[in-house]
């Protein structure tokens, strides 16, 4: 899910910076394993 609003108060377990590959890898495998994920990327998600 992408959010294009900015939320007034949300609680996650794990916050990712940086939507790369890695940042993409990381808050997917977190979420698959039942976490609240943030992931927060000032650019385009998937990286340069």
């Amino acid at each position: 899910m992408i959010y294009h609003e900015v939320m007034k108060y949300q609680e996650y377990d794990v916050a990712v910076v940086g939507a790369g590959m890695g940042g993409v890898a990381a808050a997917t495998t977190a979420a698959e394993r039942g976490a609240r994920v943030a992931l927060i990327e000032r650019g385009a998600i998937g990286g340069t």
